[in-house]
C-alpha cells in the first residue's frame, strides 16, 4: 500500500510542479495548466505506472497461492514430469513486471480448472539449470506438460481470453502433436 502511495505522491508532486510552470488564464488549458489539475492528474498516472509495473511486493511472487505451487528444481521432476496429470509451469522472475500480470492472471483462471490441470511456478532466477534445459528465452513463460513432454508453451503475456483459451484446449483431450518452445517460441514436432 505505501508503494502505491509513494508512487501517486511523486507523480502528484510532479504534475503539480509542471502544472505551476504552466500559463492559462481561460481555464479551458490542458491538463496540467494548473498546479491543482498537474498534481491530481500526476498522482491518477503515478498510480497508474504503479500498476503497470506489476503493484506489491516481490517477495509476494515467490509465495505459493492456493491455486498455484511454487517449486524448485529439487521438486520439479516430481512434480511436473512424473506427474499423472497434465501441469502448466509458469517461469517467472520477481523483478519482471509482465510475470506479476500473468501470476495474477493465472492465480484467477487456475481455479476454474481444478481436478483437470496442475499449475506450478518456478522463480527462473532461482532455477537456472531448469531454464536451460527448457531453453527459457524470455519471461514469463508458460509450458505445458502431459505425460512429462512439454506439448505447447507461450512465452510473453498473453491476453486473458487468449490464455482461457489454451488452458481450455489443454485440459480436454490431449494432442498427440508435439510442440517443442524454443527460441522463436513453440514448434511442432
Amino acid at each position: 500500500m505505501w508503494s502505491l502511495i509513494s508512487y501517486a505522491l511523486i507523480g502528484g508532486g510532479l504534475g503539480a510542479a509542471f502544472g505551476g510552470l504552466g500559463k492559462c488564464s481561460s481555464r479551458a488549458c490542458p491538463l496540467a495548466s494548473t498546479w491543482r489539475r498537474g498534481a491530481i492528474y500526476g498522482a491518477a498516472v503515478g498510480g497508474l505506472f504503479y500498476f503497470i509495473a506489476g503493484g506489491g511486493s516481490s517477495a509476494a511472487m515467490n509465495q505459493s497461492t492456493p491455486n498455484v505451487t511454487r517449486i524448485g528444481e529439487s521438486r520439479f521432476d516430481a512434480d511436473v514430469i512424473r506427474s499423472p496429470s497434465p501441469v502448466v509451469v509458469d517461469f517467472y522472475a520477481t523483478w519482471c513486471g509482465p510475470c506479476r500480470i500473468l501470476s495474477l492472471r493465472l492465480d484467477r483462471l487456475a481455479g476454474a480448472f481444478t481436478n483437470r490441470i496442475r499449475f506450478v511456478k518456478v522463480n527462473a532466477d532461482e532455477a537456472p539449470a531448469l531454464s536451460r534445459r527448457f531453453d527459457i528465452q524470455g519471461l514469463p513463460t508458460l509450458l505445458f506438460f502431459r505425460n512429462g513432454k512439454v506439448v505447447d508453451g507461450i512465452m510473453g503475456l498473453p491476453e486473458s481470453g487468449e490464455l482461457r483459451s489454451r488452458l481450455e484446449a489443454f485440459a480436454g483431450p490431449g494432442a498427440s502433436t508435439q510442440v517443442k518452445h524454443g527460441v522463436n517460441g513453440p514448434t511442432t514436432e
